[in-house]
């Protein structure tokens, strides 16, 4: 073979072998691409038909190859927990190293949050972790009803009565119409029977046997485990400590209060501040409830807005200032039950020498006390037992403008309208 004729063959071969190398590449590159897909699919069906392990295995396989693909860690996870090859505990724990690593750039990112805080509340029992993550979703994403719905049921379980009433209306407006009115029947539980309310939650978080109701000792324990599993959280100590002082249990929960109330970020945190500075003023410990609530950072709820009235009237005799606060609580829930308040808008009148207005406030809040009685919510609980009938619904209507409620009573009234 001439010398000439050995270039060119040279020159062919080293031409054609990036070619054969760029044609396995892509020939490879669909092969991936089809077993992913492939893979994608089975796991999907898998998950259709509940063989959660073998959809985890299938999901497994394919994040080797694409291990930042949000849709599959969120598959992925789906899979963890649903299976049984694990404890919920450890599931979850394992579900969340994933699901952290999908980026708050994501577009999945707000489902993403969301499903760290519902792990976080209803598995591993950490209420602080699961606030944080609920309330990322909705500032990643448009609102979604699970991330509304469980920060409301959250508020709830971690007695803060206070907070929970902007998240029910969220998760209201997001329900389907039709279940509109089931929703206002769990807002009423929830705001007048707050242990029933929480009674499936209890049972679902392993605190409440089946059929059995809830009580003192149930709530409890669920609020006991939740500062075990988040023993350096304001929001778990602030929790349990509030309702020991509801077992008229004060002492050990003013010394869990004070252990709490001067790490960062706690002079923010109106439940614990309002828990600890309201039960200061009740057992006379005046000036470190004066100490304490100077140090509070205003933030114009209703229980800063309560107590700070309170401090006005009990340490700094300021009755005027004390009525200026009082009327800007009355009308954020639960002002509008709380007769507490009109009867320390009572006393500050009395002092200013306005005696009418206060018989007048006293007056009212025996109406409101009476409105609590047990009686008229034996009833009403009767009615909401049957919400097709329109005379059932005309019951919570009523009542809801005798303590006046306007936005319930108008909802219950639309309902009843479209029975007709």
């Amino acid at each position: 073979m001439s010398p000439r004729k050995n270039i060119r063959q040279r020159r062919f071969l080293l031409w054609l072998l990036p070619g054969c190398v760029l044609a396995a590449w892509l020939l490879w590159l669909r092969f991936e691409e089809s077993t992913a897909a492939t893979l994608r699919e089975s796991g999907r069906r898998h998950l259709r038909e509940r063989r959660d392990e073998l959809a985890e295995s299938a999901f497994e396989r394919c994040l080797q190859r694409t291990p930042n693909d949000a849709e599959l860690i969120l598959l992925w996870a789906q899979a963890v927990i649903s299976g049984r090859n694990r404890t919920p505990q450890q599931a979850a724990e394992l579900a969340l190293t994933r699901l952290q690593q999908i980026p708050d750039s994501s577009p999945l990112a707000a489902e993403a949050r969301m499903r760290e805080g519902r792990l976080g509340l209803l598995v591993l029992q950490k209420p602080e972790f699961a606030e944080a993550r609920l309330r990322k979703s909705l500032e990643l994403g448009p609102p979604t009803l699970d991330a509304c719905y469980l920060l409301w049921k959250l508020c709830d379980l971690t007695e803060r009565v206070a907070e929970a009433e902007p998240w029910f209306w969220a998760a209201y407006e997001l329900t389907p119409e039709e279940q509109q009115p089931e929703r206002l029947r769990e807002w009423y539980t929830s705001q007048f029977s707050p242990q029933a309310a929480n009674a499936e939650l209890d049972r679902l978080l392993g605190f409440l046997e089946p059929n059995r109701f809830s009580d003192d000792a149930v709530t409890l324990a669920r609020l006991a485990a939740f500062r075990s599993h988040e023993p350096e959280s304001s929001l778990t100590a602030a929790a349990e400590a509030h309702f020991m002082i509801h077992l008229r249990d004060r002492d050990p929960a003013i010394d869990l209060l004070l252990r709490h109330w001067q790490r960062p970020g706690a002079n923010t945190n109106d439940f614990l501040m309002s828990t600890l500075v309201d039960v200061l003023l009740e057992t006379g410990r005046l000036d470190e409830a004066q100490v304490i609530f100077e140090r509070w950072t205003p933030s114009e709820g209703f229980q800063w807005l309560r107590t700070a009235g309170r401090v006005q009237q009990i340490v700094y005799q300021q009755d005027s200032e004390a009525l200026e606060l009082f009327e800007r609580a009355r009308p954020i829930w639960p002002g509008p039950i709380d007769w507490s308040l009109l009867h320390y808008e009572a006393q500050s009148l009395a002092r200013l020498g306005r005696r009418s207005e206060s018989e007048s406030a006293r007056a009212r809040a025996k109406e409101i006390e009476l409105l609590m009685e047990l009686d008229v919510h034996r009833e009403l609980r009767q009615a909401l037992l049957d919400l097709r009938r329109p005379q059932n619904l005309q019951k919570i209507q009523d009542f809801y403008q005798k303590i006046g409620r306007d936005r319930e009573a108008n909802e219950w009234n639309r309902h009843r309208t479209r029975l007709f």
